[in-house]
């Protein structure tokens, strides 16, 4: 059985941002297919111009991991 994937609300970068500060790179990284780099400079710098699909795979990441859903 598979299941449907639902789109989830896009998060703002700063959301992002304060969502990272908590979380080891590592494991998001492996989780999102993203590279550690990527994560590390969107959490350390004040980076702003960051791609929809890494806002999304972020975004997606966040909303699976929440408990509020």
């Amino acid at each position: 059985m598979t299941q449907q994937k639902q789109a989830s609300k896009l998060l703002t970068i700063e959301q992002v941002k304060q969502k990272l500060q908590d979380r080891r790179l590592e494991v998001v990284a492996l989780a999102t297919g993203l590279h550690y780099n990527t994560l590390r400079y969107i959490r350390d710098t004040k980076q702003t111009n960051v791609q929809y699909a890494t806002l999304q795979k972020l975004s997606d990441y966040f909303a699976r991991d929440c408990e509020c859903n």
